[in-house]
């Protein structure tokens, strides 16, 4: 796993860029190639048709590759470096602390003008309160690091 990390330090750009490129490279050559067909096609038809299913199918994949190695490499981490890793930890428990409190606080939203459309799309109170809770979770978190890069600013205007 060592030799695995060093390699992807020194080359993992490389990697990661060429492998980019190769499947756009796929993906034009596919495309070019049929394009003419898939025009001449009647609209019902150009909805079935397969014509960006490579693409799709390889983005999703890569994505899911990655957060796979991304984890992996986190997990990694934590076992080799423990002290090192204890901000991780520290901001990861904040973050679950963060949801919890925003689950517990969130409404539902059962009971006033919204109410017609969960019931519409079939969305229980439990996935209504995961959806909120993830929304203000995002916005909090995304409210502190604005605040702390104008506070770093500050401070750095200040120090030097």
């Amino acid at each position: 796993m060592a030799k695995l990390y060093k390699l992807m330090t020194k080359h993992g750009q490389l990697f990661a860029f060429l492998l980019g490129l190769l499947i756009v490279a796929i993906f034009f050559v596919t495309i070019t190639t049929n394009v003419d067909a898939f025009e001449m096609m009647d609209e019902e038809d150009q909805a079935e048709a397969t014509l960006f299913d490579f693409g799709l199918r390889a983005t999703i994949t890569l994505i899911i590759v990655n957060a796979i190695i991304a984890l992996l490499f986190g997990i990694w981490f934590l076992i080799k470096e423990p002290k090192r890793s204890l901000k991780m930890i520290i901001g990861f428990v904040v973050l679950i602390v963060v949801f919890l409190i925003t689950y517990n606080s969130a409404d539902p939203g059962f009971d006033g003008p919204i109410a017609n459309t969960l019931q519409q799309f079939d969305i229980t109170e439990n996935v209504s309160r995961l959806v909120s809770a993830g929304l203000t979770t995002t916005l909090i978190l995304g409210g502190l690091a604005a605040l702390s890069i104008v506070v770093g600013e500050i401070y750095n205007l200040f120090k030097n």
